[in-house]
């Protein structure tokens, strides 16, 4: 017998995903002013497809094996573009480059790729000394 799903409906897993987002966006941090008051400044957290997962209560595996039921399709493709939009423009990031590389190509499917393009023609010039 299946396990039944976490969500109901792709209309309630749409909704807890903006909640992810908006959790990501409104996220604060307690720092200091000048006369050593605590005061929250905001502090947004990155997107993430681990990060997604934890919020919703489940894993990345489980999160993935939604997208391939067709009800739920749009919903977690739309996700992972957000997603991976922020993704891609934290590239502009100094210092964390190769990080963000490494999940564009491991969870967006990204590849590095070099095209070597050869013309001409090619000449080789052998011989033999008879010792």
């Amino acid at each position: 017998m299946a396990k039944p799903l976490k969500f109901k409906s792709p209309e309630e897993l749409s909704e807890r995903i903006s909640e992810y987002f908006f959790h990501c966006d409104r996220n604060m941090k307690v720092m200091f002013n000048k006369d050593g008051e605590p005061i929250e400044v905001p502090d947004p957290k990155p997107y993430t497809i681990s990060g997604l997962a934890y919020f919703l209560g489940t894993n990345r595996q489980t999160l993935l094996n939604y997208e391939e039921r067709d009800e739920y399709f749009d919903t977690i493709r739309a996700a992972k573009a957000k997603i991976e939009a922020f993704v891609e423009e934290s590239l502009w990031k100094p210092k964390i480059a190769q990080g963000v590389v490494f999940n564009l190509k491991n969870n967006f499917g990204w590849k590095e790729q070099q095209d070597i393009n050869m013309s001409g023609e090619l000449e080789i010039n052998v011989s033999l000394d008879d010792d």
